[in-house]
C-alpha cells in the first residue's frame, strides 16, 4: 500500500512533497559528444600531442570533472522526473535525485580547482581567480554548498535539499539555470582540451 502525501510529510520530510516539478535540463542536447570526451582527450594526446605535457595533468582532470558532472545531473534529472510523475506518496526517487544533485555539485567544484591550475598553466584563459570567498557568486555559494554537504551532520532536517527552482541549504541557494550555465562554460572548456587542435597559443 504506498505512503500518502501527509504521511510523507509526517515522517520524512515536507520538502519531498514540495517539489512538484522537474526544471532541469537536459544538457546531452547541448553537448551530445561529452560521453565520449574523455576518449577523444585520450586519442589527441597519443596521436597529435595535445594538450601540452605542461598541462596535461590538469587537463585530464578537469575533463573527467566535468564529464562525471554532466553525466550525474542526467542522472539526478531523471530520478527528479520519476519523482514528479508519479505517487506524491514516493520519497525514494527524490533522494535518488539529491544524491545524483550533490554528486555533479561535487564534480564542478573540484573541476574549478584543475581550472584555476589551468589558468596559471596559461591555457589562453584570463589569469584572475575564479571566485573569492562570500562574493555572493555562484561559484561561491556552489563551494559553500559543498562544503555543507561534505563536512556537516544532519541534526532535524535535510542539510541540503531539492526545490522546484535548484538546490538549496539553510543558507545559500543556488538555481538550476545557474548549474547549467556553469556546466555549459566548463564543457566549451572540456570539448576544447579534448580536441586535437587543443592549443595554449
Amino acid at each position: 500500500m504506498p505512503f500518502t502525501k501527509n504521511a510523507v510529510e509526517m515522517f520524512i520530510s515536507e520538502r519531498i512533497t514540495q517539489v512538484t516539478a522537474c526544471n532541469a535540463a537536459d544538457l546531452y542536447l547541448d553537448f551530445p559528444d561529452a560521453k565520449n570526451w574523455l576518449s577523444k582527450f585520450g586519442l589527441s594526446v597519443v596521436f597529435n600531442n595535445q594538450p601540452p605535457e605542461h598541462i596535461r595533468p590538469f587537463a585530464l582532470h578537469f575533463v573527467r570533472r566535468i564529464d562525471m558532472a554532466i553525466a550525474e545531473y542526467a542522472l539526478a534529472r531523471e530520478a527528479l522526473q520519476n519523482l514528479v510523475s508519479g505517487s506524491r506518496g514516493r520519497w525514494s526517487p527524490y533522494f535518488h535525485a539529491l544524491n545524483h544533485f550533490e554528486t555533479a555539485l561535487a564534480q564542478i567544484y573540484q573541476a574549478l580547482d584543475s581550472l584555476a591550475e589551468l589558468r596559471k598553466k596559461d591555457l589562453g584563459l584570463a589569469k584572475k581567480d575564479l571566485f573569492k570567498s562570500n562574493d555572493g557568486s555562484v561559484e561561491d555559494r556552489l563551494n559553500k554548498i559543498y562544503n555543507t554537504s561534505k563536512h556537516e551532520l544532519t541534526q532535524d532536517e535535510q542539510l541540503v535539499w531539492i526545490t522546484n527552482a535548484g538546490i538549496e541549504t539553510a543558507a545559500e541557494i543556488i538555481s538550476f539555470q545557474e548549474i547549467e550555465e556553469l556546466l555549459r562554460t566548463f564543457a566549451k572548456v572540456a570539448t576544447k582540451l579534448s580536441s586535437p587542435t587543443s592549443t595554449t597559443d
